[in-house]
Protein backbone atom coordinates (compact mmCIF):
# COMPACT_ATOMS: atom_id res chain seq x y z
CA UNK A 1 0.00 0.00 0.00
CA UNK A 2 1.20 3.49 -0.80
CA UNK A 3 2.64 5.29 2.23
CA UNK A 4 1.14 8.62 1.10
CA UNK A 5 -2.38 7.26 0.99
CA UNK A 6 -4.70 8.71 3.63
CA UNK A 7 -7.98 6.83 3.88
CA UNK A 8 -11.08 8.98 4.19
CA UNK A 9 -14.53 7.66 3.53
CA UNK A 10 -17.02 9.59 1.48
CA UNK A 11 -19.14 10.02 4.60
CA UNK A 12 -16.17 11.43 6.54
CA UNK A 13 -15.38 13.93 3.82
CA UNK A 14 -18.88 14.89 2.74
CA UNK A 15 -21.13 14.17 5.73
CA UNK A 16 -22.93 17.48 5.20
CA UNK A 17 -24.18 16.36 1.76
CA UNK A 18 -24.41 12.60 2.29
CA UNK A 19 -28.23 12.56 2.31
CA UNK A 20 -28.25 14.54 -0.93
CA UNK A 21 -25.83 12.02 -2.42
CA UNK A 22 -28.09 9.13 -1.42
CA UNK A 23 -31.09 10.95 -2.86
CA UNK A 24 -29.27 11.49 -6.14
CA UNK A 25 -28.48 7.77 -6.41
CA UNK A 26 -32.18 6.98 -5.89
CA UNK A 27 -33.29 9.77 -8.24
CA UNK A 28 -31.22 8.29 -11.06
CA UNK A 29 -33.19 5.06 -10.80
CA UNK A 30 -36.26 6.61 -12.41
CA UNK A 31 -34.10 7.71 -15.33
CA UNK A 32 -32.06 4.53 -15.70
CA UNK A 33 -34.31 1.68 -14.54
CA UNK A 34 -37.47 0.92 -16.52
CA UNK A 35 -38.96 -1.28 -13.79
CA UNK A 36 -38.52 1.48 -11.20
CA UNK A 37 -40.17 4.02 -13.51
CA UNK A 38 -43.05 1.62 -14.22
CA UNK A 39 -43.68 1.19 -10.49
CA UNK A 40 -43.68 4.97 -10.00
CA UNK A 41 -46.16 5.28 -12.87
CA UNK A 42 -48.38 2.58 -11.35
CA UNK A 43 -48.42 4.43 -8.02
CA UNK A 44 -49.33 7.68 -9.78
CA UNK A 45 -52.09 5.89 -11.66
CA UNK A 46 -53.53 4.59 -8.38
CA UNK A 47 -53.42 8.11 -6.93
CA UNK A 48 -55.31 9.42 -9.95
CA UNK A 49 -57.86 6.63 -9.80
CA UNK A 50 -58.30 6.95 -6.02
CA UNK A 51 -57.54 10.56 -4.98
CA UNK A 52 -58.21 9.84 -1.29
CA UNK A 53 -55.33 7.35 -1.26
CA UNK A 54 -52.75 10.10 -1.73
CA UNK A 55 -54.25 11.88 1.27
CA UNK A 56 -53.60 8.83 3.42
CA UNK A 57 -49.88 9.23 2.78
CA UNK A 58 -49.69 13.03 2.74
CA UNK A 59 -51.78 14.03 5.75
CA UNK A 60 -52.07 13.07 9.37
CA UNK A 61 -55.86 13.12 9.35
CA UNK A 62 -58.08 10.11 9.35
CA UNK A 63 -59.99 9.31 6.18
CA UNK A 64 -62.96 7.16 5.39
CA UNK A 65 -62.09 4.87 2.52
CA UNK A 66 -64.09 2.46 0.43
CA UNK A 67 -63.05 -1.17 0.15
CA UNK A 68 -61.44 -0.38 -3.23
CA UNK A 69 -59.56 2.59 -1.79
CA UNK A 70 -58.28 0.41 1.07
CA UNK A 71 -57.04 -2.13 -1.46
CA UNK A 72 -55.34 0.72 -3.35
CA UNK A 73 -53.63 1.88 -0.13
CA UNK A 74 -52.30 -1.63 0.39
CA UNK A 75 -51.11 -1.83 -3.24
CA UNK A 76 -49.41 1.59 -3.04
CA UNK A 77 -47.69 0.55 0.19
CA UNK A 78 -46.44 -2.65 -1.43
CA UNK A 79 -45.18 -0.71 -4.45
CA UNK A 80 -43.48 1.91 -2.27
CA UNK A 81 -41.75 -0.89 -0.36
CA UNK A 82 -40.56 -2.34 -3.67
CA UNK A 83 -39.19 1.06 -4.69
CA UNK A 84 -37.38 1.33 -1.36
CA UNK A 85 -35.87 -2.12 -1.86
CA UNK A 86 -34.66 -1.09 -5.31
CA UNK A 87 -33.21 2.15 -3.91
CA UNK A 88 -31.37 0.30 -1.14
CA UNK A 89 -29.97 -2.17 -3.67
CA UNK A 90 -28.81 0.70 -5.87
CA UNK A 91 -27.11 2.41 -2.93
CA UNK A 92 -25.49 -0.89 -1.90
CA UNK A 93 -24.05 -1.41 -5.37
CA UNK A 94 -22.92 2.21 -5.52
CA UNK A 95 -21.05 1.58 -2.27
CA UNK A 96 -19.42 -1.51 -3.79
CA UNK A 97 -18.41 0.56 -6.80
CA UNK A 98 -16.93 3.26 -4.54
CA UNK A 99 -15.10 0.61 -2.50
CA UNK A 100 -13.28 -0.60 -5.60
CA UNK A 101 -12.32 3.02 -6.28
CA UNK A 102 -10.90 3.37 -2.77
CA UNK A 103 -8.93 0.12 -3.15
CA UNK A 104 -7.50 1.31 -6.48
CA UNK A 105 -6.62 4.65 -4.97
CA UNK A 106 -4.88 2.89 -2.10
CA UNK A 107 -2.88 0.82 -4.58
CA UNK A 108 -4.39 -2.45 -3.35
CA UNK A 109 -6.00 -3.26 -6.70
Amino acid sequence: MSGAFRFETFVDTHSNIFNEYLSSVAANLSKENEEYKAIQDEIESLYQQYPKVLGVFDTERTAELTKEECAAVIKVTELKNKLTDMEMQSVYFRGCYDSVGYLKKAGIL
